[in-house]
């Protein structure tokens, strides 16, 4: 199967959710949404599954069938094959990757890492391994909805660019809970990577606690899945996506400056909609590989293909403007 021959990619799992197509051609798929209006582009999550070889080919076959598309979240590599096709590839953030055979805790760095352990240790949280999860899926479910809850007003799971919680297909996808005084209070979900078949790490793809305040919870089952992992004999835990920040660009692509200019807009006063900043600060305490990922779009300025993905993802601008407005307005009144 093309995704454990070639699903090396934080969002390779994610190509499975409901909603998505598979476009599949010379020996490969590449995931897309629908467009969403008569006038819409097809939205392809990630990097086509396929070898470098294929990946020409894939491509081109692709945008015969939907010659209006865009890509998210699409790795150095495919957005120059991708620049080749008249697209502009701007980067869209980064991805954190962790080499596990080479992971510490030593050094002022992990010094809030170190921190967590302790902290569990001294209030009795313990780690467990979930591999019923799926039997399990209402209390993870009610602890997922307490956490969105906490987030903000208006908020909903998000699809798209990532998977819901019940849209957990692959075997080897592992969850890890933390719980006190016997109750759960954080979970992860890891998603699994693949390389020419073979198990080679994993993808934390939901990370969801029942507390507010409790972000540590979430860093203390990621550090304990990670030496499990380490354990086994992977190689790679990613963190996944910091959407919109500060991103080296690869010498012989050609971004859009227009698009650059809505994606650092947003990094610094889109909050409101998404926690932008806080996911990309937050990784700061996992010293790791950074690798810068890209939106790729024929057009210069792509606003119809980003109010779209905004849609597929079950974003309202709207809605979550105006409960951001009426939580501060709250606030001050106090």
């Amino acid at each position: 199967m093309p995704l454990q021959r070639w699903g090396s990619f934080a969002l390779a799992a994610s190509t499975r959710q409901p909603g998505l197509k598979l476009h599949c051609a010379n020996g490969g798929e590449i995931a897309w949404h629908p467009p969403l209006s008569p006038l819409g582009s097809a939205l392809v999550l990630g990097d086509p599954l396929c070898s470098a070889a294929q990946r020409p080919a894939l491509l081109a076959d692709f945008l015969q069938a939907q010659p209006r598309a865009a890509f998210f979240q699409v790795s150095a590599a495919s957005a120059l094959e991708l620049q080749k096709l008249g697209f502009h590839c701007t980067p869209l953030g980064f991805e954190s990757w962790i080499s596990l055979p080479d992971w510490h805790l030593r050094g002022q760095a992990r010094k809030y890492l170190r921190f967590v352990l302790s902290r569990a240790r001294r209030m009795g949280v313990t780690l467990q391994d979930w591999p019923d999860y799926r039997e399990r899926m209402a209390e993870l479910q009610e602890i997922s909805r307490s956490w969105l809850e906490f987030r903000r007003r208006n908020a909903r799971e998000l699809h798209f660019l990532a998977r819901p919680l019940d849209s957990c297909h692959d075997p080897l996808t592992r969850c890890f809970v933390a719980r006190r005084a016997g109750r759960v209070i954080a979970f992860v979900v890891f998603d699994p990577l693949y390389e020419e078949g073979q198990l080679t790490g994993y993808a934390a793809s939901l990370l969801r606690a029942c507390e507010l305040g409790s972000v540590g919870w979430q860093d203390y089952i990621v550090l304990g899945a990670m030496q499990h992992f380490r354990m086994r004999g992977l190689s790679w835990l990613t963190l996944g996506l910091s959407p919109f920040a500060p991103a080296a660009a690869h010498p012989d692509l050609a971004g859009s400056a227009a698009t650059r200019a809505i994606f650092q807009w947003w990094h610094e006063h889109g909050n409101w909609l998404y926690n932008f900043r806080g996911v990309g600060f937050h990784k700061r305490y996992y010293p790791a590989e950074r690798r810068t990922m890209y939106f790729c779009s024929r057009q210069a300025l792509p606003l119809m293909e980003l109010r779209d993905a905004l849609a597929a993802m079950q974003v309202s601008p709207l809605a979550r403007l105006s409960g951001h407005l009426r939580t501060s307005l709250e606030q001050l009144s106090r």
